[in-house]
This record gives structure tokens, sequence and C-alpha cells, in this order.
């Protein structure tokens, strides 16, 4: 009874049900500003791997599109997008670091990034 008690009193008042587990992991996303200058670091990322696949334009238009489709999925299959935001920040500097070159720093760049700002703002 004690942990039902507990689990009711930290969630707030008129929150959906599937959202009482999110209140939980709110210290790893990212704030609303610091958001919008991470999403054109992922672009960078995701330019610089798509360049490093394939040279010219489609690599980089590929690399794109597949970017927005998974933070599309991954808004679907969280659903909620601030969390499938910041998972997709995380995502993009671990790409990023996996890839070769100059994709390799910009991920690691990215990925401290989305930890220091998840946790400052």
């Amino acid at each position: 009874m004690h942990c039902l008690l507990a689990a009711v009193t930290q969630i707030p008042p008129g929150a959906p049900a599937s959202r009482y587990w999110l209140e939980r992991v709110t210290g790893i996303v990212p704030g609303p500003s610091a958001t919008r200058w991470l999403l054109l670091a992922d672009l960078c990322v995701l330019v610089l791997i798509g360049v490093r696949r394939h040279h010219g334009v489609v690599g980089p238009l590929l690399a794109i599109g597949a970017g927005f489709l998974l933070i599309n999925v991954l808004g679907l299959i969280l659903t909620d997008f601030v969390l499938a935001l910041a998972l997709f920040h995380v995502m993009t500097g671990i790409a990023g670091i996996l890839a070769s070159g100059s994709a390799r720093w910009a991920g690691a760049v990215l990925l401290v990034l989305t930890l220091g700002l998840g946790g400052l703002t």
C-alpha cells in the first residue's frame, strides 16, 4: 500500500496514465531552447555521416531522410515526442561516433552536449 501511495504522490495532477514513467527520466531530457540547438547539431552530424558514405548530394539527403524517419518512429513507439527527441539526439551522437572521419568527433560532441544539457536544463 505504501508503494502505491508513493507512486501516486509523484504523479502531477491531470497527467495521463502513459506519462507516469516519464516523470522519472526528466533529468536527461534537454529543455526546449537546448533542443533547438541540438537539432542543428543533429543535422550537422547526419550531413557528415552522409558525406562520408556517399559523395555528392545523395548521401546527405539519404542521411537526413533516415533521421527524419527515425525521429517519427521513435515518437510513435515512445508516445512522447520530447522523450523521442532526447533519444534521437543520443542515437545520432552514437551513430556519429561509430562513423569514421570528422563525423566521429562531431558525434562525440553531440553526445556530450545532449547529456550535459539534459542535466542542466
